[in-house]
């Protein structure tokens, strides 16, 4: 159950955190008696998607660090019994001696926690066991706690097989059947593709090209051969510590600090999942109702595209006017000031006599005049 909470939280949590904080943002950014931006006005619905997309990058970041303490805090053999991975079969046996002398139930049954003790010192025993054979460690290593219920197997061509056949084939086509109905029921087609560029025109040329390129089956392709090269990596132990600075080494112990093959696995395939959510999530709002461009010419969209593109150029011509005018006040606080007020006050005075009141008071005005010109 506790493994669903997370597809559960960016189910529900995105959408109530934005709009709580955004909420909050106009509470602190608009002036009380000011207008907030109403929904679904531009303005609100730019807002909105900012915030979204800050609070499922922190939810993203929160989501792979749970994933990261909980592997940390599940722990190993090496950890139980104190030692560094790389520790020989001599330092292990010398370990467990000392730990079981402490445990051993024959000491602390008096106490009453006989079972409890009794519990522990077999599983002391038991990673004792495990951590001195070397195909057992290969297998421990690679294939975690999982490898204890496969049976008395020898080799280790027989865990890997074993492997194979009860985890990593089975794992991998039921996800690969899952991503095959998700990609073409659910997912947004902007998750679904990739586009080289944000222009329009270049989008349009390479329409058939970009649905070749589907990301998610590379993203399985390569988890899958991740997985493989690691199974069968002699050394596949993952060391923080050797990419960090002589100084700050010492800072983190190695016998604490270290991913072993299995947890590198288990890390690699929860944010493989959490990525695609989370991309799936970010698309830009309305790309999951667009069916592609199919049931549109080629010259449609080539029109729509120099529509847009002139578009922009008359936006960026009367942004350059509007600067172009404001030239001669440009260092002159007090002219500046002017300006402000005389465009402030012209736009009062515009609205003021767009008003259909004013418009129907001057009519009735020019009516009188003009009545009492012909009675004269």
């Amino acid at each position: 159950m506790a493994s669903l909470l997370p597809f559960f939280g960016w189910a529900v949590l995105p959408n109530y955190a934005t709009s709580f904080l955004q909420s909050v943002y106009y509470g602190l950014t608009i002036r009380a008696g000011e207008p907030r931006p109403l929904p679904q006005t531009p303005r609100f619905e730019r807002h909105r998607r900012r915030i979204f997309l800050v609070v499922i990058v922190s939810y993203l970041l929160y989501t792979l660090y749970e994933t990261f303490h909980q592997v940390q805090v599940a722990g190993d053999y090496y950890k139980v019994l104190g030692v560094s991975p790389f520790a020989d079969e001599r330092v292990i046996k010398s370990r467990f001696r000392r730990m079981a002398a402490q445990h051993h139930p024959d000491k602390i049954g008096a106490d009453g926690h006989l079972a409890g003790s009794e519990i522990y010192f077999m599983f002391l025993r038991q990673a004792q066991e495990t951590l001195t054979d070397p195909v057992k460690r290969f297998a421990y290593d690679r294939f975690g706690p999982d490898m204890q219920k496969w049976g008395e197997l020898k080799t280790m061509q027989e865990f890997v097989l074993a492997s194979l056949t009860r985890s990593v084939l089975p794992q991998y086509a039921i996800g690969f059947v899952t991503m095959l109905v998700l990609n073409w029921l659910w997912w947004a087609n902007w998750g679904r593709y990739v586009s080289s560029s944000d222009s329009i025109g270049a989008m349009l040329e390479q329409t058939q090209l970009t649905q070749l390129a589907q990301w998610r089956f590379y993203t399985f392709a390569a988890m899958l051969t991740l997985e493989l090269s690691i199974m069968t990596h002699p050394q596949a132990v993952f060391m923080p510590t050797a990419y960090l600075p002589s100084a700050l080494r010492s800072l983190f112990p190695q016998e604490q600090f270290y991913l072993l093959p299995f947890q590198i696995l288990t890390l690699a395939r929860r944010a493989s999942i959490t990525l695609h959510i989370f991309i799936s999530q970010a698309a830009p709002p309305g790309v999951g109702t667009v069916e592609g461009t199919g049931g549109i010419s080629r010259q449609t969209m080539q029109q729509v595209a120099q529509l847009v593109q002139t578009s922009r150029q008359t936006d960026f011509e009367a942004t350059r006017m509007l600067h172009l005018g404001q030239a001669p006040f440009r260092g002159d606080k007090e002219s500046v000031s002017a300006l402000r007020r005389g465009m402030q006050e012209g736009l009062i005075l515009g609205g003021v006599r767009s008003s259909p009141g004013v418009q129907q008071a001057i009519s009735q005005v020019m009516q009188r005049r003009q009545a009492e010109q012909e009675s004269q």
